[in-house]
């Protein structure tokens, strides 16, 4: 099986200062509005009583998985940019993560779904 990433390699670690800031920037922003902003939709989920109702149990389950994923995923790939786009954590960690962030996605999909489908009005 061919490895694409060792050619790649020198053109990534050349990246300047002021791109490599940018990217941990807009990362380290990615991850604080995710976790923070889903964080507040479930506390109003939870404390508002007349959102208790499945196509909301529903969008809380979406929050949870998203906090989750904002947790453990992306702090990886933060600290692999900042290395210089090299991964250090060996292969089984770099299949866990991508495993992971591929459940994620398709859990997001199928969320979304179920919220669509809900015959009871938001």
């Amino acid at each position: 099986m061919a490895n694409y990433s060792h050619a790649a390699d020198n053109i990534l670690q050349n990246l300047s200062p002021l791109t490599a800031f940018l990217k941990l920037t807009s990362l380290g922003f990615i991850i604080g509005v995710s976790v923070v902003g889903n964080l507040l939709i479930s506390i109003l989920l939870v404390k508002d009583k007349t959102l208790h109702r499945a196509p909301y149990y529903f969008l809380l389950d979406l929050c949870c998985s998203d906090i989750l994923r904002s947790a453990i995923c992306f702090p990886f790939v933060f600290n692999s940019v900042k290395n210089g786009s090299t991964w250090t954590y060996g292969t089984l960690t770099c299949k866990v993560i991508a495993f992971l962030g591929v459940l994620s996605c398709f859990h997001t999909a199928f969320m979304l779904f179920c919220i669509s489908y809900d015959e009871t009005d938001l």
